[in-house]
């Protein structure tokens, strides 16, 4: 199955404060290209917590593109493939509030979560951050990088979801309660986003 992983990172508490963005195109766990780009967010005030996070500061967005301006080509590279992200309620509430606040339309994106899946498919892990994760199978990781997060995302979800085609990954996933979502009509994500500090670490 080909997907493409999203991660943004944020300026602040504020959905509409992206203020970087990394995306995947992956197959079986291999990366066929990508996407990155700092973004210039409409959210402005940069927290101190957050900058000590990802490092990057208010000088390094200056002259970034805004939102509105990067989102043609990145859902053109997106195309028809499937959305993976970890704690994909934050990202996914994060890509929408930046459309609604530019005023783009919501195009139907069909979405699923690799905490959710991770804490089915191997419930007996401590945890399931992506730092751990990553740890755990063995991939070099440079946590709270957009793209560094996006590629990890999508290996792990290879290795949660080791089945071919999107149809089989659709019935795999069932078999654990999980479906895929989709941003069609504009619906924000249906379940709360989970506290953001469970997967910084």
């Amino acid at each position: 199955m080909r997907y493409v992983a999203l991660d943004f990172e944020t300026a602040n508490h504020e959905r509409i404060s992206a203020c970087s963005i990394g995306l995947a195109r992956m197959a079986d766990g291999e990366v066929l290209d990508t996407r990155y780009s700092l973004i210039n967010p409409p959210s402005s005030y940069f927290d101190p917590i957050n900058i000590s996070i990802h490092r990057i500061r208010p000088a390094d967005v200056k002259d970034a593109p805004t939102f509105d301006i990067l989102w043609p080509e990145l859902l053109l590279f997106i195309g028809d493939d499937a959305l993976i992200a970890h704690n994909a309620p934050f990202d996914i509430g994060i890509l929408r509030a930046m459309l609604l606040y530019y005023s783009l339309p919501i195009p139907p994106l069909r979405y699923t979560c690799t905490v959710r899946i991770s804490r089915k498919v191997w419930p007996q892990l401590p945890t399931h951050r992506l730092t751990d994760l990553s740890r755990t199978f063995g991939f070099d990781y440079l946590a709270h990088h957009a793209l560094e997060d996006a590629v990890n995302c999508g290996k792990v979800f290879h290795k949660a979801c080791p089945v071919g085609t999107e149809r089989e990954v659709r019935q795999y996933l069932a078999a654990h309660g999980i479906r895929f979502q989709s941003m069609t009509g504009g619906l924000a994500p249906d379940e709360p986003p989970e506290p953001r500090g469970d997967f910084l670490l």
